[in-house]
């Protein structure tokens, strides 16, 4: 058997291995992808994969990490694997784990039994006996298997060289951006509230902005809108150049100068053009107005800015071309129109020609630049106090965000050859296999390739893989930019191409080809014709090349295809019927709607579908649809717990007038009155007064409610005010729990949806648009014409005013960068089905630009009465083969019932810890790890009951990361300080135990370790230092263990400070 592959990248063909023809006769398993066997072939190469969806990419990184252990003998700890998520990090553990396994007791039965047969020339009782002596070394010494994100990398390299780097051995590394830039804004705030507050300019610049936002009748709220425009400070660009912004905002004299400059462009093109129209107007008023044309009266009547951004219409520019049209014909006579021509011929034609000037040259390009940077201006010197802010208490608590990982790795080894962070690592490892390379962002790879060099330098072997039509984060600093350049980077490996796709049936294949050829094609003409550059397309003919987006298929087995189109003002309610009725016809064919998943763009779309779905009696699963918040019966009781006064709002009064009908004064009265009941009891009083149990679909959301507030209470005190400020920084978001054995349908984003498969998809909504623009979205330009070039960096918002700018380049490559991000969204969301693909597209007066309008002027000819496209076009689809049976791990189910006494306890005495104005997120850290410390004896203890708390539901796994660094940030303060005892063998030891006073009152210290007669109190704090109530409040635990006749010593740790003060 031979094949030819064609050597180069996506198009490129100046290999010159071009056209090879490779010999792969005689090992070629039965339906394996020749592509694949490639890369084992050239094992001695360098390698760049181009994976298109569904092409086995997982399964070639697997096979390549088994070929080089078990061919070259290459150790796996000299091995890394990168890749995007820390799912697939942990996927792809799981899947060599497995394999190895597979290897080791029946080695036939592995999919990689003949590549790597026919490489290592083993029989399997050998192969078993290799493959049992690798899994046994990877399990007796795990972390030295290294499987990361590429964030994860960047982080152990910094933890390692820490000292270096001028950061705190126990920092804490902070993965929610957003978090921290609200915690920043707050405190803001605070310092503009003081009444000491001396930052003048900050004040004025936040009244400026605050002014903008009323003029332009956005968001009212200045600390949400402040808060989102901060959040471009996640932004990879804006890390980037903020030392550079924050050195030119810091001199307040240079911005009020510059503010000026650009104020004196505006009012003196204002002043220019408004004398030019007044002169226009009196000479136009020595006729009767009527005679002229009234289109060019209307224009002179705009105003100054309207004439300098070109919004006055066309008649202006016709007058110039054809001088006749300055008159109104029907109401002049001969002799009158040719005094009106004289007229203008010495009068008005000069001011036209210098209007026309003005308005269409450099100088209304200036006018308008000026313009576009102005509002966002002061805003930017806002966000230099942000970032300054985040800087100051990172520094002093030890914080580093995820955000800025990749720049301080870049500031260290920038312009080095061999940066000296890496030469523990390049020496450590020697092959670097990186997944979802179109994932990458620019700085992250910057980063990264010293390490490729390195490794080169050894001959080692590397491998690449990536698709840019799979490149959909952009939002997160992604670029796709970096896997097409990449052979020019890297000229030494090779690039190939994998054909196969063994996902997918093939009729979804072929239509979903033709789909996105035609559509990718129809969208990158428009789009130069748009903007009349003609090769403003070429980005977009690259990605979705032909010769590299045709797949064969690698299973025959049978599929479907469907897309139908509903038109008018109910489209929408036509699609969730038909939806419906769709469902049910999957159950009458004996088909499980676990097997079904429902993908969208939005996740107010996930909501509405969830919504529909529970309301028609299915089982639903989905993190983004089923968000607590999204209930209006939720969105009612919220209302209502802010209630502060003796009577009901009017908001609250009409929303369950329209809801629930008029309430009884006595049903008005309970609902004052419940405001006097603990939180839980006030809540469950309203859903009982108000019936909201008898709504359709509502008891998930008010259980998981319930179960949340429950969560709440539980780990801090019971007050509105501290809930409901959770409620809105992260409750709302949260979503209710589904069975993962229910026979539920999936609804997930397409985001969320990359690199997964289901049997069955549905794309309900074929609606996005392929560019938009939002008023909070900004780009980032560099000016380069004076005297805008002052500064290094502005903020513009996304207008079409910007191509009269001197940022229409980057206007449209923003326009452009939207549209490959959305046709790269279709092509994932499409690619995502094995056996059945339907796709509802609406036609609305709502979706008039969306690629499901588009996709219908391709596909209108070929549709049906029903406005339906499907293959096959006759019968009905094939049944689909059966589920594999599944196994699941059931723990028993725990009910915890702890006395309410003693949680509130261990809640409040936690809580005193911390300052009033401490974010929420350290609060409940603080009181997670009392709850943590209370069940450890020894250090033994601490995963065991991790786990068991994650699998309560007590702990999330996200919390769970921050716990154990808090821990070892013990751990290493008590190792230290010299008290390894502490958590031994040797005392007997007391958590969370009530000592009862002689009064009656009680006292529960955190930790009383006792020892014969002498006895140790420790008490952990996690927040700032108080040291007046702390010592008493150890004073009065050692008072009372000597009146027991006890030795007593005490101890308060105060964890996050590194330190602990002690008390004899």
């Amino acid at each position: 058997m031979k094949t030819t592959f064609r050597d180069g990248y996506c198009g490129n063909y100046r290999l010159s291995d071009a056209g090879k023809t490779v010999s792969v006769t005689g090992w070629v398993q039965r339906n394996r992808d020749l592509g694949q066997l490639m890369f084992i072939d050239l094992r001695d190469r360098n390698i760049l994969v181009a994976a298109a969806a569904g092409s086995g990419k997982t399964a070639v990184l697997v096979e390549r990490i088994l070929h080089l252990v078990e061919h070259r003998g290459y150790s796996i700890d000299r091995m890394l694997v990168v890749t995007f998520t820390r799912a697939a990090a942990a996927e792809m553990k799981e899947r060599i784990l497995y394999e190895l396994f597979v290897l080791s007791t029946t080695p036939e039965q592995s999919e990689h039994w003949e590549v790597l047969h026919h490489e290592l020339r083993l029989n399997p009782k050998q192969m078993q006996q290799r493959a049992r002596l690798l899994l046994v070394g990877i399990l007796q010494d795990y972390t030295r298997f290294s499987v990361s994100t590429i964030d994860g990398f960047f982080q152990q390299v910094i933890r390692t060289f820490a000292k270096e780097l001028g950061l705190s051995a126990t920092y804490d590394l902070s993965m929610d951006g957003e978090e921290i830039v609200q915690e920043a804004v707050d405190e803001i705030f605070k310092r503009i509230r003081t009444e000491n507050n001396t930052d003048h300019e900050l004040v004025e610049w936040m009244m400026d902005f605050i002014q903008k936002n009323i003029d332009e009748d956005h968001q009212w709220n200045p600390n949400q809108s402040i808060k989102l425009f901060s959040n471009q400070l996640l932004k990879e660009q804006l890390i980037v150049r903020m030392p550079d912004l924050q050195q030119v905002f810091s001199n307040k004299d240079f911005i009020r100068n510059y503010r000026a400059q650009l104020q004196q462009i505006c009012q003196e093109k204002e002043q220019q053009v408004s004398t030019l129209l007044l002169q226009a107007i009196r000479i136009f008023q020595t006729q009767e107005l009527e005679k002229w044309n009234r289109n060019i009266l209307s224009a002179f009547n705009k105003t100054p800015e309207e004439w300098l951004r070109n919004n006055i219409g066309n008649t202006f520019f016709n007058v110039l071309a054809d001088t006749s049209k300055i008159v109104t014909k029907s109401k002049t006579s001969k002799a009158e129109q040719q005094l009106l021509f004289n007229i203008y011929d010495q009068q008005l034609a000069p001011i036209f020609l210098s209007l026309h000037e003005l308005c269409t040259g450099e100088s209304a390009i200036d006018y308008i630049t000026a313009k576009e940077i102005l509002p966002n201006l002061y805003t930017l010197g806002i966000l230099q106090d942000v970032a300054k802010q985040i800087e100051t208490t990172n520094r002093n608590i030890g914080r580093l965000p995820i955000s800025e990982t990749n720049q301080l790795v870049n500031q260290i080894i920038d312009g080095q050859e061999a940066p000296f962070i890496y030469e523990l690592y390049g020496q450590y490892f020697r092959h670097y296999m990186i997944d979802e390379f179109q994932d990458t962002s620019a700085l992250q790879w910057k980063n990264f390739t010293p390490l490729i060099h390195e490794s080169e330098s050894y001959q080692a072997d590397n491998l690449i893989v990536g698709d840019v039509k799979q490149s959909i984060y952009r939002f997160r600093n992604s670029d796709w930019s970096l896997l097409k350049h990449l052979h020019e980077q890297f000229p030494s490996h090779k690039a190939y191409h994998m054909p196969h796709n063994w996902r997918t049936a093939p009729v979804i294949i072929e239509e979903n080809e033709k789909l996105i050829q035609q559509f990718t094609t129809h969208v990158a003409k428009n789009i130069c014709d748009k903007y009349n550059q003609p090769d403003l397309g070429t980005d977009i003919y690259y990605i979705f090349d032909p010769a590299y987006m045709h797949q064969e298929p690698a299973k025959n087995y049978a599929g479907y295809f469907h897309m139908q189109f509903f038109d008018g003002n109910d489209a929408e309610e036509q699609t969730l019927e038909n939806l419906h009725l769709q469902l049910q016809s999957f159950l009458q064919e004996g088909i499980e709607l676990k097997r079904v998943t429902l993908l969208v763009r939005y996740t107010h779309e996930a909501i509405n579908l969830a919504h529909f779905l529970i309301s028609k009696g299915y089982n639903v699963q989905s993190a983004e649809g089923l968000q607590i918040g999204s209930h209006p019966a939720i969105q009612l009781l919220i209302n209502l717990l802010k209630q502060e006064n003796t009577q009901l709002n009017t908001i609250n009064q009409a929303y369950i007038h329209q809801t629930y009908g008029q309430l009884t004064p006595e049903q008005t009265n309970s609902i004052l009155q419940a405001q006097q009941l603990p939180l839980y009891e006030q809540v469950q009083t309203l859903i009982n007064l108000l019936q909201l149990t008898q709504q359709e679909g509502v008891a998930p959301y008010l259980t998981a409610f319930q179960d949340l507030i429950y969560q709440f209470t539980k780990s801090r005190v019971a007050d509105r005010k501290a809930f409901l400020e959770y409620w809105e920084r992260k409750g709302k978001n949260k979503t209710i729990a589904a069975s993962q054995t229910a026979d539920t349908i999936r609804i997930m984003t397409i985001h969320s949806s990359k690199g997964l498969e289901f049997d069955i998809v549905f794309i309900p909504f074929f609606t996005w648009e392929l560019t938009k623009e939002r008023a909070s979205d900004i780009i980032w330009c560099v000016p380069q014409t004076p005297p805008f070039n002052q500064l290094p960096l502005v903020a513009v918002h996304p207008s079409k005013k910007l191509l009269q700018s001197h940022f229409t380049n980057e206007y449209i490559q923003d326009k452009l960068a939207q549209t490959i991000d959305n046709l790269n969204l279709t092509y994932v969301a499409i690619t995502r089905p094995k056996y059945r693909l339907y796709i509802y597209g609406q036609l609305n007066s709502r979706s008039s630009h969306s690629v499901g309008a588009e996709v219908f002027a391709l596909y209108k000819d070929l549709l049906n009465d029903q406005l339906t496209y499907r293959k096959p076009a006759e019968g009905t689809p094939a049944p689909l083969p059966p589920l594999k049976p599944e196994t699941t791990t059931t723990y028993p189910a725990t009910y915890i019932a702890e006395p309410i006494r003693s949680r509130l306890t261990l809640r409040s005495r936690a809580e005193d810890d911390f300052a009033p104005d401490t974010p929420l997120a350290t609060v409940d850290l603080g009181i997670l790890m009392h709850l943590w410390l209370s069940y450890i004896r020894t250090w033994d203890d601490a995963e065991p009951t991790l786990a068991k708390l994650i699998r309560q539901g007590q702990v999330t796994d996200n919390q769970a990361q921050e716990m154990r660094q808090q821990l070892q940030k013990l751990q290493a303060l008590i190792a230290r300080e010299n008290h390894h005892d502490w958590f031994s063998n040797q005392y007997t030891i007391l958590s969370e135990q009530d000592i009862i006073t002689p009064s009656g009152n009680m006292q529960r210290p955190d930790r009383v370790m006792i020892s014969g007669n002498h006895a140790i109190v420790i008490d952990y704090k996690f927040g700032y230092e108080q040291p007046p109530s702390h010592l008493e409040q150890v004073r009065d635990y050692m008072l009372l263990l000597n009146q027991m006749g006890y030795t007593a010593e005490g101890h308060i740790i105060y964890v996050a400070l590194n330190k602990i003060h002690s008390i004899k």
